[in-house]
This record gives C-alpha cells, sequence and structure tokens, in this order.
C-alpha cells in the first residue's frame, strides 16, 4: 500500500510541475497581453478623457507592448517558474481593474440610447 501510495503522489507531483510549466509558457503571456491590451483600448474609448484611469490606462498599454515584445526574446524564457507566476498574477490583477474601469465608468452621455 505504500507504494502505491508513493507513486501515487509521485505522480500527482510531477503532473501539478507540468501544468505550472504549461501555464506560464511565452505564448500564454502573449494571449493575456494581447487581451488586457484590447480590453485597455476599450476602456480608453468608455472613459471620460480627462480622467486620471485614462493615465493608467495608458500605461498599461505601454506595458502590454513592452511584455508582447519581451516574449519572443530567449530572455522571457531565462526567468524563473516563480517570477513568471508573479508575472501571470500581475497580469490577472491589471485584468480585473481594468474589467472594474470599464464597470464603473460613468455614462458618456445624459440620454438613454
Amino acid at each position: 500500500m505504500k507504494i502505491k501510495d508513493w507513486l501515487e503522489n509521485t505522480f500527482n507531483t510531477i503532473k501539478k510541475k507540468i501544468n505550472t510549466v504549461r501555464e506560464v509558457q511565452p505564448g500564454n503571456f502573449l494571449k493575456m497581453a494581447n487581451e488586457i491590451t484590447e480590453l485597455a483600448e476599450a476602456c480608453t474609448h468608455i472613459c471620460h478623457p480627462e480622467s486620471e484611469v485614462l493615465i493608467q490606462i495608458e500605461r498599461v498599454k505601454i506595458e502590454m507592448a513592452q511584455l508582447i515584445e519581451l516574449t519572443s526574446k530567449p530572455e522571457f524564457k531565462r526567468l524563473s517558474i516563480q517570477r513568471r507566476l508573479e508575472l501571470k498574477e500581475s497580469l490577472i490583477q491589471s485584468r480585473e481593474q481594468i474589467l472594474n474601469s470599464i464597470q464603473t465608468a460613468p455614462a458618456p452621455t445624459r440620454f438613454l440610447q
């Protein structure tokens, strides 16, 4: 019974590591960066032109362009898995903040369409 448990635990550990490595592949970051860029672009059309949120959104768009460029370079693959997981969490937070900004943006007009 102990060997079976050991094999099962080892298999599950290896499976988790493989899934983690797949999660942090450059292609996944490229997809997330493109998605965030599209959301940021939509937010620029919705937010008030003089709002502080718009300045932050523009900064996010610049950072996403840099990330898209970085994912195509070998240096990105040299980042540790831990660093890539942290970057992934940061991207998820950015996406959530942009979605929140879109949802809380005031209507562009007082009139219903």
